[in-house]
């Protein structure tokens, strides 16, 4: 065993003891705060004081009256509706009754997000980044983290009630219009932060593609578990593919150095198709805010375009659609854009994560959410892999 992954095994021994003694205390004690100093372990353990301080401030007259408890689902954090109901003082101010929690529930999910440090980066994006922004993705109402117990609550409006939002996924049919949607407000935030000395001397918590990797692929066994999930996707990957699993890695780690190369903009690091939505009134927007690096735009935009767009779409669209993101990237202040045929040739070398991030999600682990359902999973595998091979991926980057 390497001195580093002895460090590494001893950083994730470690991570495990701290995490598992306080979900153990939690569930033995089923805290339930009041002060909004105190980060909820779940959104079950809201109370009506503790949710009066959080969303009554600036009116202190109002109080929250009652909660009731909606929809919950899993997978890379822990995420639930709520309704709440106010004081005759909170009605009259219009509070938000229609939320959304976003929180660190469970140990394996904090375990997770720890190892890959999501929950700096979402806390991060909503309290410093978000009221920059003038795209479509939810309000804030309160984000907080506890760093030992890795706690965090994230109070989001509830889209689907307050704008009627569908959320995309594999499955959905993309026409043209609606991928044109996702890439322009992409090239609205890639423009936004093009080249800007905030990312680093201000932004501090973000990484680079390549600190991320070099960072997480040992405490969550990237590697092996991309591995297991070329043999759990042999129904929608080539044999030839399956066939060089070292030498996929190998473009995958080639890719994320590519990606750290400048000119870095803002990533929002995850835009898959299933983290978009439509509003009721036809606008686009993203959700998850977990993965933001500081990168090249090349990452967000093949990872757009490989989990959206069915085989065929993609191979008639992409170019149109790569001219139409680099005008669009200009339009929104990247004075450096690249060219087309620098940009095409980032973008052959950028297919690496979409594959290999999905094979990896496919072949999660015992100590692993399970973050995407496998038909979802497939899909994404398949786009992502006939993308390897018709750009000739792995060749591009060995060059």
């Amino acid at each position: 065993m390497t001195e580093s992954s002895l460090q590494t095994r001893l950083r994730v021994a470690a991570s495990v003891a701290e995490i598992g003694s306080h979900v153990a205390w939690e569930r033995l004690v089923n805290p339930r705060p009041k002060r909004a100093t105190s980060v909820p372990p779940s959104t079950e353990a809201f109370t009506t004081e503790w949710l009066s301080e959080v969303l009554c401030r600036g009116v202190p007259v109002a109080k929250v009256s009652s909660i009731e408890l909606g929809q919950a689902s899993s997978g890379s954090s822990d995420r639930r509706a709520f309704r709440v109901t106010y004081n005759e003082a909170g009605q009259a101010a219009q509070l938000p009754t229609h939320l959304f929690n976003k929180c660190s529930k469970g140990f394996f999910t904090r375990l997770m997000m720890q190892q890959c440090g999501t929950l700096e980066n979402e806390t991060a994006f909503y309290s410093r980044i978000r009221p920059e922004l003038s795209i479509e993705t939810p309000r804030v109402y309160y984000v907080a983290l506890d760093p030992r117990s890795r706690r965090s609550t994230i109070i989001l409006e509830d889209i689907f009630h307050t704008r009627r939002a569908r959320i995309l996924n594999a499955k959905t049919k993309i026409e043209r219009s609606q991928i044109e949607a996702m890439l322009e407000l992409l090239a609205s935030v890639h423009g936004q932060f093009w080249d800007s000395p905030r990312l680093k001397q201000e932004f501090t918590w973000l990484r680079t593609p390549k600190e991320w990797i070099r960072d997480v692929e040992g405490p969550i066994a990237y590697k092996q578990r991309s591995i297991v999930g070329i043999e759990r996707s042999g129904s929608v990957v080539s044999a030839l593919l399956a066939s060089k699993p070292d030498e996929i890695y190998r473009a995958f780690l080639a890719s994320m150095s590519v990606s750290s190369r400048g000119p870095l903009t803002y990533l929002h690091g995850d835009p898959h198709v299933g983290n978009y939505y439509v509003t009721g009134d036809g606008r686009t927007g993203v959700l998850d805010w977990q993965v933001c690096f500081r990168g090249g735009w090349g990452h967000d935009f093949a990872y757009t375009m490989l989990s959206a767009l069915v085989v065929q779409d993609r191979r008639n669209w992409e170019r149109d659609l790569l001219s139409f993101y680099l005008g669009r990237l200009k339009h929104h202040g990247a004075s450096s854009a690249p060219t087309f045929d620098e940009a095409w040739t980032l973008y052959r070398q950028q297919t690496l994560y979409t594959f290999v991030g999905w094979l990896y999600t496919i072949g999660f682990g015992p100590l692993q959410p399970n973050m995407q359902p496998d038909e979802l999973c497939l899909k994404v595998i398949e786009r992502s892999a006939a993308a390897v091979e018709d750009l000739e991926s792995l060749q591009a980057l060995s060059r």
